[in-house]
Order: structure tokens, then C-alpha cells, then sequence
């Protein structure tokens, strides 16, 4: 995911800049989840020491969260065993769950997933960008309602990457709630390539004697 999500960066980085938005690797939520339980327990939250890792991707020159940066394209594993995509409004306050399969979590379940997501936002935004436009209260959510529900086992991460990739441009056609099957396929396969001509030939070429 982390390669693929690079990959398509590049692919639309000129629609990125356009609309002040970013894609980010899995390692953003799960370094959040991480960090939820000491997050919990501190009384002086504006203390907390955040991972670097986290810090440099809401630092990331020429992509800082508030200044260039608006929108944060990231992914989720909820339960180790389903993707959701995330766009992540900074400005607004507020995350736009693109979710292959709506029937599998009811919104109880779900916003246990997502609480340490929205609750530190506003605090990563505050403290480690420097930017105090908005107050402390947490993020706000919403399922993306009419979109394409895909029941087969395993498609989960190719499809919340398309909903991504429609998300960024609009909907455009087929839109999230036109996608079938075939369609499935198809960018699976497409997104399979994109990983091997990124991994695996770049690695072979390394290896293979001139």
C-alpha cells in the first residue's frame, strides 16, 4: 500500500497541488492508534511527545499539514482485516469514511475505530504544525452513503483505492457508485502492475550482472 499510494501520488500530483491535498502511507492512522493509549491517560495533552515518524509526515517539506496541505488522503485496517479510505478535511474539521462494505461495522463499531483518529487531529494540527485556526474539539466523520458495496473477500484494498482516486477528481464516471466487478478486475490488475514495474524490475536490474 505504502509503494502503490506513492505511485499514484506521483500519478496526480498536479490535481494534488491544485486542490491543497496530499496522499499519506498506512503508517499515519496506525501510528495514531497507536499512540491512543497514552493519549487517553495524559492531562497535558499539549505535552505529549509525538513519534518522529508522525511529525515528518505532517511536516513533510512543501506538503505541511495547514500551509500546503488541506486535504490528507489516508488509509485505515480496521480489525486487521478491512480497508477503509480516509479524506481527511483539516480545514473543516471533519473525515469522509470511503468504506467498501457499509453492512460490516455498524456506526458504534466505527467510530471506536476512528475516535483516536479524531481526537488527535485537532492536536497534531495545534502542536506539531503550529497552527491554531481551529479549536481543540474532535474531528467530525461521515460514511460515504451509495457507493459501490463489494462482498467478495479480498478486494477491500484495491477498492478503497480507486474511491480514493474518484474522491480527488470529483466522482467522476463510473463514480464510486458505478463500479462493478469487472471494474475490480481490471484495476486490480492495473494497480498489480504498478507495483511490479515499481518493486520488482527496479530490484531485478539492481541484481542482474551488466
Amino acid at each position: 500500500m505504502d509503494v502503490l499510494m506513492h505511485t499514484l501520488g506521483v500519478r496526480h500530483k498536479d490535481v494534488l497541488l491544485m486542490e491543497n491535498a496530499s496522499f499519506t502511507p498506512p503508517t499515519l492512522t496506525s501510528l495514531m492508534q497507536s499512540k491512543d493509549r497514552q493519549f487517553q491517560a495524559a492531562i497535558k495533552k499539549d505535552k505529549i511527545r509525538w513519534d518522529s515518524r508522525l511529525t515528518k509526515l505532517i511536516l513533510l517539506p512543501g506538503q505541511t499539514w495547514m500551509k500546503e496541505v488541506h486535504k490528507v488522503y489516508a488509509h485505515m485496517i480496521w480489525a486487521h482485516m478491512h480497508w477503509v479510505g480516509l479524506a481527511i478535511n483539516l480545514v473543516a474539521g471533519h473525515v469522509k469514511v470511503l468504506d467498501s462494505l457499509l453492512d460490516l461495522n455498524d456506526e458504534d463499531v466505527v467510530l471506536g475505530f476512528l475516535k483516536p483518529i479524531l481526537q488527535m487531529l485537532p492536536y497534531l494540527i495545534h502542536y506539531v504544525a503550529k497552527n491554531n485556526s481551529r479549536d481543540l474539539s474532535p474531528f467530525t466523520y461521515q460514511r460515504k452513503l451509495g457507493t459501490y458495496q463489494n462482498i467478495r473477500s479480498g478486494d477491500c484494498g484495491p477498492v478503497y483505492v480507486k474511491f480514493i482516486e474518484l474522491h480527488v477528481y470529483g466522482d467522476p464516471y463510473p463514480h464510486m457508485s458505478g463500479i462493478t466487478y469487472d471494474n475490480v478486475d481490471k484495476f486490480r490488475q492495473q494497480y498489480a502492475m504498478v507495483a511490479y514495474k515499481t518493486i520488482v524490475l527496479p530490484a531485478y536490474h539492481a541484481t542482474t550482472p551488466q
